[in-house]
């Protein structure tokens, strides 16, 4: 497949093979060293100086006892409740935090005019499936139920996510929707994985030469799955394989035109479709997995962020 990425990425992914003309596997790396270079490389990409009013690192209920948040709240709202929304950052189960995807929060924030609550989870190798969604469960239940007291207005909140995020994001409104439960007035569901044990074109197509290919993604199955006896079936790895989308929260999905993940985020919201959910799609052309962490260097990458952003408020109204 030909890649023609957006002229600003491409000039980026120019600029650090000249850089670094042999960059080590990542793979490889010990997973402190990976975690640290993922953060370098995500605040260097991102859009620096988005001031909020306020950003609060705290503690919520995670499974396993508090886990870290950060609540942001977007630039002059003061002390006015505001819809909310929770987001939960990528990084294949295994890599990535708040600080991450600082930037992007930042920008959802302002640009809905929402206070955000992103989720620092437990991550793999060290905890394995389903540690993950048991804490973001854990942590959406206690938002949900004290949303008066972060300044949230109960009756307007969103889950959101990217890749992995964007995974825990669906299960979690899958599982609320299958409690008989809606808290969710909207998914923002960010080049989601959605079917682990799927192989779309769009997987073969970009086996290599994207940021997410063949070898990295087996890398975050391994770490999340390795050495357990799992059903690939089980609706919390695979949000796909849901036995019913019955009062699921509405769907915006994301996808890039150069992401091995595109085509399942697609598929995914066909099934939405299918079972009555309202959803909207949009595959930015040019893009690449990661771009909401390339926003302060591809402009396509922060209209995108900027998108998403009038659809969550736009959904909170």
């Amino acid at each position: 497949m030909e890649i023609v990425l957006d002229p600003e990425l491409q000039a980026v992914v120019d600029a650090a093979a000249a850089a670094n003309p042999n960059p080590p596997d990542v793979t490889k790396l010990p997973i402190e060293m990976f975690r640290a270079g993922y953060v370098m490389v995500s605040q260097q990409g991102s859009l620096t100086d988005i001031a909020c009013d306020a950003t609060t690192d705290i503690e919520v209920p995670g499974a396993a006892g508090n886990i870290g948040a950060r609540l942001y709240v977007p630039a002059g709202s003061g002390d006015t409740v505001l819809p909310g929304l929770i987001f939960i950052h990528g990084g294949g189960f295994m890599i990535g935090n708040l600080d991450s995807h600082d930037s992007v929060c930042r920008q959802l924030a302002n640009g809905a005019q929402c206070r955000v609550i992103a989720l620092d989870y437990r991550l793999a190798p060290e905890h394995k499936y389903p540690a993950a969604v048991e804490d973001c469960i854990a942590a959406a239940t206690h938002i949900i139920q004290s949303a008066a007291d972060y300044g949230m207005d109960p009756s307007r909140l969103a889950v959101g996510g990217d890749s992995a995020g964007g995974n825990l994001s669906a299960v979690l409104s899958n599982h609320f929707a299958a409690a008989g439960l809606k808290p969710f007035v909207m998914q923002l569901l960010i080049y989601p994985g959605t079917d682990h044990g799927v192989e779309t074109e769009s997987r073969r197509q970009l086996q290599e030469g994207v940021t997410l290919d063949r070898k990295v993604l087996e890398y975050f199955y391994e770490g999340y799955l390795g050495g357990l006896d799992v059903d690939m079936d089980d609706p919390r790895l695979s949000p796909a394989k849901a036995r019913s989308f019955e009062g699921v929260a509405p769907a915006h999905i994301v996808t890039a035109q150069y992401d091995p993940l595109r085509d399942e985020g697609r598929d995914y919201g066909e099934l939405l479709k299918a079972a009555g959910v309202e959803v909207s799609y949009k595959c930015y052309q040019g893009l690449m997995h990661g771009f909401v962490c390339q926003t302060g260097v591809v402009t396509s990458a922060k209209n995108a962020v900027d998108d998403m952003a009038s659809v969550l408020a736009q959904a909170f109204k």
